[in-house]
């Protein structure tokens, strides 16, 4: 039987991203599954529970519509971020890593791991769909980050929507030369 646990061991070739040992090995706490395993996770976790501690002392009826508002939006999301999770296990099953990590990874020197940056700033969707396919398929995942939230293509129409083209055009543009710039200092420090 294999459990969630904070350390990264792989088991039978399983993706550390997971971070699966045996039953007989370090747990993750109640406590990590209710307020976080990580500091940051904790101090969200944390901080919401004392603002909505505050807002139902001082503002109960807008305690109330917050919390319904977060309720739905759960709701709503638990079955895009369950569903993206599925598909990043099984994109990183069915992809072989060596071939991913040849065209967008390390192995294919610096052109590759810009070329990894550029493809992140094409991803669609939010993090929580993003981030755990991007921890499935590659080896310069801090590439594909980069470019994802630095050149953000499909964030154009919203942008569009509040501010001129020019300045739109200016944040993609300084997107992809920090990107472009980052994963060329990322191969290098890498050794690709």
């Amino acid at each position: 039987m294999y459990i969630f646990t904070r350390d990264v061991v792989c088991v039978d070739g399983e993706s550390p991203t997971y971070k699966r040992i045996a039953d007989d090995g370090d747990r993750m706490s109640v406590l990590d599954l209710l307020i976080g395993a990580s500091v940051g996770q904790r101090v969200v976790v944390v901080g919401t529970l004392v603002l909505y501690g505050y807002l139902a002392v001082r503002r109960p009826s807008t305690a109330r519509a917050a919390a319904e508002r977060g309720a739905k939006t759960l709701g709503t999301l638990t079955t895009l971020v369950l569903a993206a999770l599925l598909l990043a296990s099984a994109i990183g099953r069915l992809l072989p890593r060596d071939a991913v990590a040849g065209l967008i990874g390390g192995a294919a020197g610096v052109p590759g791991v810009v070329l990894a940056g550029l493809v992140g700033g094409a991803l669609p969707g939010g993090p929580y769909a993003v981030y755990p396919i991007i921890a499935e398929v590659a080896d310069s995942g801090a590439a594909l980050l980069v470019g994802y939230g630095g050149i953000g293509l499909l964030r154009i129409p919203y942008g569009l929507v509040f501010f001129e083209e020019r300045i739109v055009a200016a944040r993609v543009a300084i997107g992809v030369v920090v990107t472009v710039a980052f994963a060329a200092v990322i191969a290098v420090v890498i050794g690709a």
